[in-house]
């Protein structure tokens, strides 16, 4: 037990020998680790053992542990938000202790370090795209927070669900869908056939796999690398920001002269090269879209024709890139016959 220089241990020993968390205990435990408003490896931990342990908790539990742990891994990040394979290998450890997630609150903390970290490892995404599959097939209501859950369906819920880890800020790198997380809608789709569906499930499924197939804008954040270069350029004397001020000064200072002959700005900085960087990839993604190449193509009829069947969101994809005029490689001419 992690209890040294917390300045509630009777709370957590509380928590612990009850195993039942109650708001107000909640906010005893926010003022316990938040005090010099970061999360340490140790709270951490700590805030991970009351999880294991709790046969009953709450609503303030659950936005308490994803909020620390997410600002955990973000601000310990170097550069900050950008989660290493270290930090994922150590959240991965923690949550599959027990072989799974195990409900609601850890599968949360994961959506939310997602959709805060500016790139986190894909193992992440594919955690939680996988984790709601499995609660999904199995029925696992605790998981997803729905006591409406029907087995082998996908209600509104668990879509929007799905569409949140999609479109995370560090999962989705400028929305694009990635091959993985084709393959995993492409199998959930498949293991819910006939079932009772809510019509978001066709919706986010033709998006998606459009987006897949269709959107490759080919930005790939900076490096973590990169970004402690720029860090570092960005705070030497004769660089960076002060070094942009004395310019900005010298050049106001110079009556009569142009923008263009002060040099204010400096060349080839490196905050300019990541700019161009993802000017150049985001151009050559626009002359990409609006096409399914041949690999494109043949990875499609070989998900459509896996099962032998054409199921009605496969149908509905296929509509949609007929009906909207894309470039599609001839390979995609005999399941297109098909609709």
């Amino acid at each position: 037990m992690v209890l040294q220089g917390l300045y509630a241990p009777n709370t957590v020993e509380t928590v612990l020998d009850t195993r039942v968390v109650t708001p107000a205990q909640v906010l005893d435990l926010r003022r316990t680790v938040w005090p010099d408003g970061r999360i340490s490896r140790a709270e951490a931990e700590l805030l991970f053992e009351i999880d294991d342990t709790l046969e009953t908790t709450c609503g303030e539990w659950r936005d308490f542990f994803a909020e620390s742990i997410s600002a955990h891994m973000i601000e310990r990040a170097t550069p900050r938000g950008y989660i290493g394979e270290d930090a994922a290998a150590w959240f991965c450890e923690r949550v599959l202790r027990d072989g799974r997630i195990a409900g609601e609150t850890e599968l949360e903390t994961l959506v939310q370090l997602l959709e805060k970290a500016t790139d986190a490892p894909e193992r992440l995404t594919i955690l939680a795209l996988g984790a709601v599959r499995e609660a999904v097939l199995t029925g696992d209501h605790e998981v997803l927070g729905n006591v409406a859950l029907v087995p082998g369906e996908l209600g509104d819920p668990e879509v929007a669900l799905l569409r949140r880890v999609l479109y995370a800020r560090a999962a989705g790198r400028s929305a694009a869908i990635g091959r993985d997380e084709a393959e995993l809608l492409f199998d959930l789709n498949d293991a819910t056939l006939g079932a009772d569906n809510a019509a978001s499930w066709s919706a986010l499924f033709v998006n998606a796999m459009s987006n897949y197939l269709l959107v490759h804008s080919g930005y790939e954040p900076p490096t973590r690398e990169r970004m402690r270069h720029i860090d570092r350029w960005l705070n030497r004397p004769t660089d960076g920001l002060a070094g942009f001020g004395r310019r900005m000064a010298r050049g106001v200072a110079t009556v009569g002269q142009t923008l263009q002959t002060l040099d204010i700005f400096g060349k080839d900085t490196p905050m300019e090269e990541v700019y161009r960087a993802r000017l150049d990839t985001e151009e050559a993604g626009r002359r990409h879209t609006g096409q399914v190449d041949a690999t494109e193509a043949a990875w499609l009829v070989e998900r459509i024709d896996r099962d032998g069947a054409l199921s009605v969101n496969e149908a509905a994809l296929l509509h949609f890139l007929k009906a909207s005029r894309f470039t599609l490689d001839r390979t995609l001419a005999p399941v297109m016959a098909r609709i």
